[in-house]
């Protein structure tokens, strides 16, 4: 009875988020499809006795709803337009055609990924006839930040994350270099010691170093799409967060984005970039050029963006921009508060994005 009620629930939750217009007909197509999907299943756990594994039915409700969950920001007029904009763009570097970013809205002071489960599309396919056309990329973010490009930066951290379970980038890397021939990680067990050991030791050791690495390689991510913003805001965001199994040291993290933002060599890239090489894809190089924003935000004005390269750009230049200008306000900007200094410059970073878009909507609306 459960498994079908709950059915019948998510299956209102998405009729009722498929009136919501957005801007997006591949939104749009994708609710569309997981209400088909829904509806299929119900006709088959309806019937006594059901005409679907019982144990399958469960096993894709679960993963719809997961997926449900991460379409409310989507779909509520609380989704970072501009921020998910830049995202698409960095999206197609990578090959992703058929992705598609859902958002998820949370009440806490976290950002995160959330992978899709490649046997619930194929099961879909398989048992129920619905392919659906896009993969998710399902990221979440924190509500106070919904409407705060610059404070939105880790989510190209959470792309990473994104990037890395798709390609298995962390998993060939541990192929070509395990975690007992290294390189050493800040933090981690030396290499050489490592491969000493053995059994449920050795096991724990090598948990921390493929969850470390996957960390830093959405690090790196990270830095190359939005540059010193990234850093800058994960320096005020996790200051001092010592040493876990699941994550490096806020000192070690920000060590290897600034050797990659300054061109340092650092062992961790390096193998990180024989892996990217080994796989198919292009190296870890920034994404951005360098832009200013002075003349345009000095006088509170949006800034002209043209290229992709510009939008990931902007928030470097935003991020520089909003520190300078609350350390040591200048010209207009002279008598603002911190506060206000802060809302207007995440708005116009905003604005600029959303400019952008706009002259790329009305482009294609003129040349189909």
């Amino acid at each position: 009875m459960l498994l079908r009620s709950n059915l019948r629930l998510l299956l209102a939750q998405l009729d009722g988020l498929a009136e919501t217009p957005y801007f997006s007909s591949e939104l749009d197509q994708y609710i569309r499809e997981l209400q088909a999907v829904l509806e299929r299943l119900l006709s088959k756990v309806e019937p006594t006795p059901p005409t679907i594994n019982n144990d399958l039915a469960r096993f894709i409700a679960q993963n719809v709803w997961r997926l449900t969950q991460f379409l409310s920001g989507s779909t509520a007029k609380q989704i970072p337009y501009e921020v998910v904009f830049a995202l698409e763009r960095a999206v197609k570097e990578w090959g992703g055609s058929d992705l598609l970013i859902t958002t998820a809205i949370v009440q806490e002071a976290n950002f995160y990924f959330h992978g899709s489960s490649r046997e619930f599309f194929d099961q879909v396919e398989s048992e129920l006839g619905i392919k659906i056309t896009a993969r998710p990329v399902q990221i979440a973010l924190p509500y106070i930040y919904r409407h705060k490009p610059l404070f939105c930066v880790p989510l190209f951290h959470e792309f990473g994350h994104f990037v890395d379970a798709d390609n298995e980038i962390v998993t060939t890397s541990l192929l070509l270099s395990p975690e007992g021939v290294g390189p050493d990680l800040p933090d981690c067990l030396p290499s050489a010691e490592i491969a000493k050991l053995s059994g449920p030791e050795r096991q724990f050791h090598a948990d921390v170093v493929r969850r470390h690495r996957m960390e830093y390689f959405a690090d790196l991510v990270s830095v190359a799409y939005a540059g010193k913003a990234a850093l800058g805001f994960l320096q005020e965001f996790i200051p001092r967060n010592p040493v876990m199994p699941t994550h490096p040291s806020s000192v070690a993290r920000f060590g290897l984005m600034e050797d990659f933002l300054n061109g340092t060599p650092n062992p961790i890239l390096e193998l990180f970039q024989k892996t990217l090489n080994c796989r198919g894809l292009a190296p870890l190089t920034p994404r951005f050029v360098n832009i200013s924003v002075d003349d345009s935000f000095g006088n509170v004005r949006p800034c002209p963006l043209i290229t992709d390269q510009e939008v990931f750009g902007v928030f470097e230049a935003g991020w520089d921009f909003l520190q300078r200008m609350v350390m040591s306000p200048s010209g207009m900007w002279a008598n603002v508060s911190d506060a206000e200094t802060e809302r207007i410059t995440n708005d116009l970073v905003e604005k600029s994005i959303r400019n952008k878009m706009i002259l790329e909507g009305w482009n294609a609306a003129l040349n189909p």
